[in-house]
């Protein structure tokens, strides 16, 4: 069971403290009415005159009495509400803005410690042909996963700042996928996962070119990070005045209470201290940005018989 942050809890016990105090002083204003309405009863029946404020009717003082209380309690509960709700928010950002600091700092020490080593390595060892060509492939590899990390921090900053300006043009979708998967083989070929590609020659979209490109390398990376050692199905096809462009992997897939969680910026499933999956938390959002910009529409679904597909379908 998920603890209430102590915040919360000490708002809870001042908001009940503050409804006691109220019923307190309400009986207290009703009780020192009813005394006076007595007293006054009790100077009329002696001959004098009675005191003119004092209400003969207690049954009015008290109807007011509840109903201004009921509004000052129904004020305070939706206050507490709100004040609960901002609580909450705010607690929930900075644990996603301190698992994405930890996220960004194993993601920016991999890469560097790997190129390092795999330079190091060609410095001073003998090899041959093959064993460079295999050094200079992971040293590219793990300088590709940095410049994506790099390039959706920037991205990720000209979005939120409503910097980020749209150059759509005509695309044509096989030539740029075919470029995205080309970068990613060496990353592929590390985590024991194959690419495929099924996408027609001819299929063009106006979009935004390095923004599709985004698109395609935050689905593939995605991928290739939460379902190692499978295959990665990359397709693009037309369905109607459609073209749908498909990221399908055969991972442990993403629960239905989780798919639109994981679109939010910094989530990721699971502890940050503990999960074993590396990134930053930031790709799939900036792929629903993205998404949108262009008036398209992403959904997750399952795929058959394990899985995951991002299907985007653009307009």
């Amino acid at each position: 069971m998920k603890k209430r942050p102590r915040v919360v809890i000490l708002l809870y016990v001042l908001l009940g403290y503050v409804f006691v105090q109220f019923a307190w002083w309400a009986y207290l204003i009703y009780d020192l009415n009813e005394e006076i309405a007595i007293a006054n009863d009790q100077l009329i029946a002696l001959g004098t005159e009675g005191i003119a404020s004092a209400p003969s009717d207690l049954n009015n003082k008290l109807w007011m009495i509840l109903g201004e209380g009921s509004v000052f309690l129904a004020l305070l509960i939706v206050g507490a509400y709100f004040i609960q709700k901002s609580i909450l928010r705010e607690q929930r950002l900075a644990l996603q803005e301190r698992n994405f600091i930890l996220a960004t700092t194993h993601e920016f020490n991999s890469p560097i410690a790997s190129i390092k080593l795999n330079l190091q390595t060609l410095d001073k060892r003998e090899m041959d042909a093959a064993q460079r060509h295999q050094m200079i492939d992971g040293a590219l590899s793990s300088a590709q996963r940095l410049e994506l990390l790099v390039s959706n921090l920037l991205l990720a900053s000209r979005l939120d700042g409503g910097k980020f300006e749209m150059y759509q043009e005509e695309v044509n979708v096989k030539s740029q996928i075919d470029i995205v998967v080309h970068r990613f083989r060496a990353l592929a070929e590390q985590s024991g996962n194959s690419l495929s590609i099924d996408c027609d020659a001819e299929i063009s979209i106006l979009a935004d070119k390095s923004a599709f490109d985004s698109i395609v390398s935050n689905l593939i990376e995605n991928a290739l990070k939460y379902a190692p050692k499978t295959e990665v199905h990359i397709r693009m096809r037309k369905e109607s005045n459609k073209v749908i462009l498909e990221v399908a992997d055969h991972g442990q897939g993403i629960p239905k209470s989780e798919r639109e969680r994981v679109l939010r910026k910094f989530y990721r499933m699971g502890n940050e201290e503990t999960r074993g999956q590396k990134g930053s938390g930031l790709g799939l959002y900036l792929v629903q940005q993205l998404v949108q910009l262009h008036d398209a529409q992403m959904v997750i679904r399952d795929n058959s018989p394990k899985g995951t597909v991002f299907s985007v379908k653009f307009n």
